[in-house]
């Protein structure tokens, strides 16, 4: 990887549960993770079970520091967690932020799931050294070179500093935090296991404007959503259609948009249909893969973004 590029790959793809089998290959069976690489820096968004071969290529490349960000707390979002491998490794340094009520509500719930008898390491056990900080809407997270700042008022040092913004959407059981990542003038934008609304969600699309990708759920087909595909409307269940992401991405201008969070249901036959109704929307639009690459060069580079697939080698 250049370090004047802003690099994404996805590890975890699926929503709700794990999907292994032959029938979900191209795109992938496992949870939502994001890896996100801002020069030196490493994002993790979400600890789906895709975050499991992420550690182990972590551990292959040497990276000992990366920053977790939990956009809530549902199972398919943390079950991973407890298998990422740098986490038992004492010369790892981990920043997570997420969710809570209080400072202390993060740190509480991942203790939660690993208390016995639910699993037998507790995390507390994990070898490596961890900073847990729940997050508030009106925090900012700055990555300098030397430090990870927090807070309201955190500003960069350097040009090259990563700024982490926060949404709180209430368009999902619960509250779900949406994520901006810029870095050297671009910007990627987090928005899983989130609803759209009619007319579309304009301060998410104020959130997202003009972010070079744009990474929105898009569980259901617009046929399950309403309901016509013979098991009942899933209206109100927090997630998205392809064509509510597709108009996200249109009324904020996004360059480019990965359909995200796919139904366990759906085989890649029928992820792939979806994909290509949205592109009709949305040329730029994709979905997402388990092992896709999508790398934006720096701004003084040519501003063209491509999309390369590469399989996963775990």
């Amino acid at each position: 990887m250049k370090e004047n590029t802003l690099t994404v790959k996805f590890w975890g793809t699926r929503g709700s549960h794990p999907t292994p089998g032959a029938q979900t290959t191209q795109f992938g069976g496992n949870t939502a993770c994001v890896e996100v690489r801002a020069g030196k820096h490493t994002i993790i968004l979400d600890a789906g079970t895709g975050i499991i071969p992420l550690g182990r290529d972590l551990l292959k490349r040497g990276v000992t520091e990366a920053v977790i960000l939990f956009s809530h707390l549902h199972h398919d979002h943390t079950q991973g967690f407890p298998f990422f491998a740098p986490a038992y490794n004492p010369k790892s340094r981990l920043y997570l932020f997420g969710p809570g009520s209080s400072e202390q509500a993060l740190e509480e719930l991942l203790i939660r799931n690993q208390t016995p008898p639910a699993f037998p390491v507790s995390l507390r056990e994990m070898n490596s050294t961890k900073e847990i900080h729940s997050l508030q809407e009106t925090d900012i997270i700055v990555i300098d070179d030397n430090a990870i700042r927090l807070g309201k008022n955190a500003t960069p040092t350097r040009p090259d500093a990563v700024i982490i913004r926060i949404m709180r959407s209430y368009a999902h059981p619960g509250g779900v935090l949406v994520y901006r990542i810029e870095w050297c003038d671009q910007a990627i934008v987090y928005a899983t296991d989130t609803e759209g609304y009619v007319g579309t969600d304009r301060r998410l699309a104020a959130f997202a404007k003009n972010a070079d990708l744009l990474i929105h759920d898009a569980q259901y087909s617009e046929a399950d959503y309403r309901g016509e595909a013979g098991f009942g409307s899933k209206q109100g269940f927090g997630h998205s259609t392809p064509q509510m992401a597709c108009e996200l991405a249109l009324a904020a201008g996004v360059k480019q948009l990965a359909l995200f969070h796919h139904d366990p249901n759906y085989d890649d036959e029928t992820v792939a249909q979806i994909d290509a109704q949205a592109r009709n929307s949305f040329p730029a639009a994709f979905a997402a893969c388990e092992g896709l690459e999508v790398a934006l060069p720096a701004v003084s580079q040519e501003p063209t973004w491509e999309a390369e697939a590469l399989l996963l080698q775990n």
